[in-house]
């Protein structure tokens, strides 16, 4: 019990350091987030599928493996923008769906905001997802000065198309505030050509920030053929498909290095790419050896791949196993960039961790709070025990704990997707779990263990009390038919909240 009050006071302490920075010169920033990355979805541990320009990365830095995300989508995203816990922004429960007439709080200074006030450029390809149903909410009104992608959860990949949980479906692809010409392009192609003329286009004396927030490998299966012709060998059609998809996103982010090199400003690039969370994989991706799929506590949707590469990295070409949460990419990006970070993040700076290899600062991951009434769920994780109460999935009642709380891995029998309406109104009561698991001994979270240990136990839960008292109600997720895509000449667009 001691041990865990010790982690503790030293979490605190680390939260008011300053670490040195490597060279007082502001490196490019690009950060390369893709989207529901599972385990077992890239080379170094599946070595069935090919990612020779990650790998390349891999070899300029540092492979980690105990970086930790939220559970879906727009949680994980609030906390690098933010560098705060969602539970503090009020985004920590489910995701946001395109009628939800709200976003990530306008109150908050987001990432590219501080950086753009030292000099920064600073630009988004991809995915947002953290609100659009008024202009305020949109990505070129938080800090970036260009936005090209999707403002919603996500889409198809050709049809740029997405109704999840709304009457009817409609368009999504922007270029800032514009509208794209709808074709039959290739979303996360197009996606990439835009970053290499970001790239190709930007004054090297100027710093570059560039969020790459890939809309993929996501859960679609589509691929352009040459891609499906590179495993044609793999019998099963989703593992070639979804292979295939994987090193098409290989493909894409070596694109945008290729830029950066033939732009002469490489050199001076610090690159982090990491997942924001786990596969949905009962339908596409894997992130087995561990349990449970994207929208779960479980290790599958919120340990995910990472590497850091580039500029001020001295130990690379190596695996760390040193931990950090995607809520700390926040502060230790405007420590590099040299900006103030506000003492009351919760991030913590990892850069001596990135570029020395030292001992991480961090003890504790909060994997989320939600104190939703229907079906609340939380967890945390101080050294190697880690507490999961309540319901382990956070999109309950919108799915079924039987098939989210499983593993799967390439070759298993497809799932489920979401349920209809109906089924959802008469899902069973939600489960009120108290989990305990060592996840250094077992990562894959097969043995609870709380019986044997109850001080460690109430020492976690006490934890997560005390962190509820900085906890804030959730946005507004009620569903408002006034954002209707029909509404907006079938594109999803602002103007009615």
């Amino acid at each position: 019990m001691g041990s865990l009050h010790l982690i503790v006071i030293f979490i605190a302490l680390a939260v008011v350091s300053k670490p040195c920075i490597a060279d007082a010169h502001q490196p490019h920033i690009i950060l390369i987030f893709v989207d529901d990355l599972g385990w077992n979805d890239v080379h170094w541990h599946n070595p069935d599928i090919a990612m020779p320009n990650l790998m390349d990365l891999a070899a300029d830095g540092v492979i980690f493996n105990q970086s930790y995300t939220h559970p879906t989508c727009t949680p994980s995203r609030a906390a690098m923008m933010t560098g705060l816990y969602p539970f503090k922004t009020g985004n920590q429960h489910q995701m946001l769906f395109n009628l939800h007439p709200s976003g990530l709080p306008l109150e908050f200074k987001l990432l590219p905001e501080k950086l753009k006030e030292i000099g920064y450029s600073t630009h988004m390809v991809g995915k947002w997802h953290l609100g659009f149903c008024k202009d305020e909410y949109l990505p070129t009104n938080r800090g970036f000065d260009s936005h090209y992608g999707i403002w919603t959860l996500g889409v198809g990949d050709y049809d740029k198309m997405n109704g999840v949980l709304s009457p009817s479906k409609g368009y999504d692809f922007r270029d800032n505030t514009g509208v794209v010409q709808k074709s039959n392009g290739y979303l996360a192609l197009m996606l990439g050509d835009r970053a290499e003329h970001i790239v190709n286009t930007h004054y090297p004396g100027t710093p570059l920030f560039l969020a790459f927030t890939l809309d993929i490998p996501a859960k679609h299966l589509a691929i352009p053929e040459e891609y499906e012709n590179k495993y044609a060998d793999i019998e099963d059609s989703r593992t070639r498909h979804f292979y295939g998809k994987l090193t098409m996103m290989d493909d894409i982010i070596g694109g945008v290095v290729d830029a950066l090199k033939n732009r002469g400003i490489y050199d001076d690039s610090l690159i982090i790419f990491i997942g924001d969370n786990g596969a949905l994989s009962s339908q596409a991706g894997s992130n087995y050896p561990f349990r449970g799929i994207a929208g779960t506590l479980f290790e599958g949707a919120t340990r995910v791949p990472s590497i850091v590469s580039g500029k001020g990295i001295k130990k690379t070409g190596y695996e760390s196993n040193e931990l950090y949460s995607i809520v700390d990419i926040h502060r230790t990006i405007l420590d590099v960039a040299g900006a103030k970070a506000e003492p009351e993040l919760d991030g913590l700076s990892m850069w001596p961790t990135w570029s020395k290899g030292k001992p991480s600062p961090r003890n504790e991951i909060i994997y989320n709070i939600d104190d939703d009434p229907v079906s609340p769920g939380a967890a945390i994780r101080i050294g190697d025990y880690k507490l999961i109460t309540g319901h382990p999935d956070l999109l309950y009642p919108y799915r079924d704990i039987g098939i989210t709380d499983n593993y799967y891995n390439y070759g298993d029998p497809l799932a489920s997707g979401l349920p209809t309406a109906d089924q959802a109104a008469m899902a069973p009561p939600p489960l009120d779990v108290e989990y305990l698991f060592n996840v250094i001994v077992d990562p894959e979270e097969r043995n609870d263990i709380s019986a044997d240990h109850p001080d460690i136990v109430q020492d976690l839960r006490d934890r997560l009390d005390e962190h509820r008292k900085l906890l804030i109600p959730p946005v507004n997720q009620t569903t408002e038919l006034a954002g209707s895509a029909a509404n907006f000449n079938d594109v999803w667009s602002p103007g009615w909240c």
